[in-house]
């Protein structure tokens, strides 16, 4: 995500990209900090008492401020109703002039033209704020609505419409607006990356990669007929010649004929999708407008109908509809007759049974709010209507819109609380799918339907409804937080782990997703559902015949993050049947098999069994899948199973050596998604950190890929880049050839932590025997000096390893790391410091010592020189000499 694009989603270019760019005098800060070095900024700490308190913020936004504003208000997120008007349409970060454009032209909502504004969050509460020039939208009752994505630190911004308009005219990008951007960007949007290291051996030094762990996180479509598509006929049968005698006087309008077919059909399906095919839907549907045949007609329609959906792949839909029963139908749902509009709701639900196609019919023929109004009627009609509904919305966004719009979700939550099971059944069923809309789902938290649908899971109620309820919850906890978050506050976790183990085959699918979609990202709720025994529950359905891709995702959630939980179900026994089910037909079953692997790879112990259970080839093979998820989670897995594993990359390299191939074309595939390539890179970094694979993986022509990705700021690419540097000096020329000390020190200043991690190691691998590298590479002394107080560890040994290059090349290098702090920060690691990194604080303040040895031995105290010791005592002789020479360059004045 790390890239700027124009108006049009495009990748913007310096010197040709038109559009709006933001820029110093969009930034108006009463700090009078610069664009460029904003510091930390956030909603105001004091709102609403600073708006009539602080001088400074009316000095910058009152109607006689520096950005004079004539509204203020503050702003959350747009809700789902909201994204609904703008359904489609992409909208991105710092690009707030044209994303109100956009929603102006593809809505006609009003751009409102003004400033966001952000208190200096250290400086003392209301001192300083700063104003950015921002633009957004208005609802046609004046309600102010913001599209453009922003900081997850910020649920709410403030507003202030500008007296003047705040205009901005577009122009061609600039390189000063794309550093501005990119910092921003940076700042506001810190990747979430997962966590990984490499082997480096910089200066004769080896370091060991740090397990990484992953997050499988998967949409889940709904599960009843996904697409609605019929299975395919089968072969027509005549009906005996008594019966098509019996047809005949059907046709003819003879209603005696009618009733007695109609005895003769019950319990018969077979007989009756063949009686379907003797001429009898247009006679029938021409007797449903006659008031006095209508009653024995629409009977004996209800009865082929229903035998039609019991018997897969007959027409008898089809037939009906083209024999024009549509219309009659529609008017018996609004004719007042509770028996007649009962029945005739059921026949509109059984045409569209497994049908897009008769979907489609239905719903030009309006009956919607016919349908939506019925569900007050009474509880036989309702649950008739809510039959139908359910029906017509199956994989249809467009059907499931029109309920939602014809106000479907709240009758639907009451037709939930009727004592009839058929009626619950079918309530839920509908939800499940109309849900699936986002208008819909926006609806859904208004009429306190989730608590419901909760209590209909318990042991109590009727199968049927609970699996319906079920696969509700699974569609209202996909891709949506908070109500996943209520589905855990109604109690329903144990209910779903009740249902995987006890429920039909549909339940336990349906439970299954339920519960992955409700763990995806939430830790305490992965807990609770390990206590309710949730990884045995899901670990023996991937014995049954269905619900593999809903278990194997609800356990690669139950992996993710935990040690203890990724044993749990590695002693479940489902490593062997993960593998095979990673070359299963169905896309979905292979999405969750890499998901799981990916998430269990992380463990030391469970790696090599995933390993030695045959996932390498397959998981290489999937890497040119046609699916993007699978070419992302394949690529994940493989990271995950190489890293902190010398054996696991070099069995990769012997078993599937076609992976490195592959692994490059997809970090350089046009349009893939970022995760990809960054899943991608990492694999490739890892595989680059043994002689073997090193060689192969820069052959298979992985450098430019790396550096176009460097470029975008992805710091796994640093990471590969870090680890193809260190073995041959061709490749490091190579790649310096390339501008990769240029990208490395934009990502050192500009990266997330992880990012700058990755740079700091590369720097010192492109640095180390390279002196024009290092004396390119001097600006980047202060951010290393920054690096060396890092929270983590490795970033602050690997910024000292940079140092300990790049400030040989002269004085004026030492110089500036002496003023940055850098002996003083070199001292304070060697009590904390690694065994991988010892050595590189030592070369770190050797080099310093050249000219600045006062200085390193002012920083060197009891402490320091006590650890120092320990390094020339140590049985690392390298270490040793690394001691001795820094010992020795501090000069006779100084001893340890």
């Amino acid at each position: 995500m790390a890239k700027l694009v124009d108006g049009s989603g495009n990748e913007a270019v310096v010197g040709k990209s038109q559009g709006y760019w933001l820029e110093s005098a969009d930034f108006v800060s009463t700090a009078d900090l610069p664009a460029d070095n904003i510091g930390k900024v956030g909603f105001p700490r004091d709102w609403p008492n600073v708006y009539g308190t602080s001088k400074a913020l009316k000095q910058l936004v009152g109607k006689k401020g520096k950005c004079a504003g004539k509204k203020v208000g503050v702003v959350a997120g747009p809700d789902a109703a909201q994204l609904a008007m703008v359904k489609g349409e992409k909208f991105h970060p710092l690009q707030s002039f044209a994303n109100a454009e956009r929603v102006a032209q593809v809505s006609g909502l009003e751009v409102v033209r003004g400033w966001a504004v952000y208190e200096h969050l250290d400086k003392d509460v209301s001192e300083a704020f700063v104003a950015e020039r921002f633009w957004w939208n208005a609802l046609p009752d004046g309600t102010w609505i913001d599209f453009t994505p922003r900081s997850k630190a910020w649920p709410e911004v403030l507003l202030a419409e500008a007296v003047d308009g705040a205009p901005k005219a577009k122009g061609v990008l600039s390189a000063e607006q794309q550093t501005l951007m990119l910092g921003l960007f940076a700042s506001r949007f810190p990747g979430a990356v997962d966590k990984a290291s490499a082997q480096q051996k910089p200066s004769s030094q080896e370091e060991k990669p740090r397990p990484a762990s992953t997050t499988a996180s998967a949409k889940v479509a709904p599960k009843i007929q996904t697409s609605a598509q019929a299975a395919p006929a089968k072969p027509a049968t005549p009906a005996p010649a008594s019966m098509r005698e019996l047809a005949r006087r059907v046709q003819s309008g003879e209603i005696e004929a009618v009733r007695e077919l109609e005895e003769k059909l019950r319990g018969d399906e077979e007989l009756c999708v063949q009686m379907a095919r003797e001429g009898l839907a247009t006679p029938l549907s021409k007797m449903l407008g006659e008031a006095s045949k209508q009653e024995a007609a629409l009977k004996l329609m209800l009865v082929i109908t229903d035998a039609g959906v019991s018997q897969p792949g007959c027409d008898v839909g089809t037939e009906m509809i083209a024999g024009g029963a549509v219309q009659p139908l529609k008017k018996l749902v609004i004719s007042g007759d509770m028996s007649m509009q009962e029945m005739a709701a059921a026949v509109l639900g059984n045409l569209c049974h497994e049908s897009p196609e008769n979907q489609d019919k239905l719903a030009q023929a309006e009956v919607f709010k016919p349908l939506v109004n019925l569900l007050s009627v009474g509880a036989g009609p309702a649950q008739e209507a809510a039959y139908a509904i359910w029906n017509l919305a199956v994989g249809h966004e467009e059907n499931s819109d029109q309920f939602a719009r014809c106000g479907a979700i709240p009758k639907l939550t009451e037709l939930l609380k009727n004592t009839s099971d058929i009626a619950q059944e079918n309530a839920a069923g509908a939800l499940m799918h109309v849900t699936m809309s986002a208008e819909a789902r926006a609806a859904i938290g208004k009429c306190d339907a989730i608590p419901k649908l909760c209590e209909l899971l318990q042991p109590s109620y009727e199968p049927e409804v609970s699996t319906q309820a079920a696969g509700a919850l699974l569609n209202l906890a996909s891709d949506c937080q908070e109500y996943a978050q209520t589905i855990v506050q109604n109690n329903a976790i144990g209910p779903l782990v009740n249902l995987v183990k006890d429920g039909s085959d549909l339940a336990r699918e349906y439970a299954a997703g339920a519960l992955m979609n409700v763990m995806r990202g939430d830790m305490e709720v992965a807990n609770t559902a390990a206590k309710h025994g949730a990884i045995a529950a899901l670990a023996t359905l991937l014995s049954k015949p269905t619900g593999h891709a809903e278990s194997l995702g609800a356990l690669a959630n139950l992996a993710s993050g935990s040690s203890e939980r990724q044993i749990s179900i590695y002693k479940a026994q489902v490593t062997r049947k993960s593998v095979t089910l990673l070359s299963d037909p169905d896309v979905d079953v292979r999405r969750g098999a890499a998901a799981l692997i990916m998430n269990l790879a992380p463990h030391g112990k469970i790696k090599e069994r995933i390993v030695e259970a045959g996932a390498l080839k397959p998981l290489a093979k999937a890497l040119k899948d046609e699916d993007e998820t699978l070419k992302e989670r394949a690529a994940g897995a493989l990271a995950n199973l190489f890293n902190d594993h010398s054996a696991n990359v070099h069995a990769g390299f012997q078993q599937a050596p076609e992976m490195i191939q592959a692994l490059v074309a997809l970090i350089q595939t046009p349009g893939l998604s970022e995760d990809a390539k960054r899943q991608a890179s990492h694999a490739l970094a890892m595989l680059a950190a043994e002689d073997g694979p090193c060689d192969a993986v820069w052959q298979a022509g992985a450098g430019p890929p790396l550096l176009a990705l460097l470029k975008e700021m992805i710091g796994e690419a640093a990471l590969g880049i870090m680890n193809l540097s260190w073995r041959w000096p061709e490749v490091k020329a190579e790649l310096a050839k390339g501008g990769t000390i240029d990208y490395l020190m934009d990502m050192l200043r500009m990266g997330d932590s992880m990012a700058k991690e990755y740079a700091a190691g590369a720097l010192m691998n492109m640095t180390a025997g390279s002196p024009d590298s290092a004396e390119k590479a001097t600006p980047a002394v202060q951010p290393l000096c920054e690096l060396l107080v890092a929270e983590a560890i490795q970033a602050a040994e690997w910024a000292a390893g940079a140092i300990a290059n790049i400030v040989r090349s002269g004085a004026a290098a030492q110089q500036t790391a002496i003023d940055e702090g850098a002996a003083t920060s070199l001292a304070a690691l060697l009590p904390k410091v690694t065994s991988n990194g010892m050595a590189l604080v030592v070369l770190a303040m050797t080099s310093l010592a050249e000219t600045q040895g006062a200085e390193v031995a002012k920083a060197l105290g009891a402490r320091e020189k006590a650890k120092l010791r320990d390094f020339r005592d140590s049985n690392n002789p390298d270490l040793q000499d690394y001691t001795k020479a820094l010992v020795d360059k501090l000069g006779s004045g100084f001893s340890l």
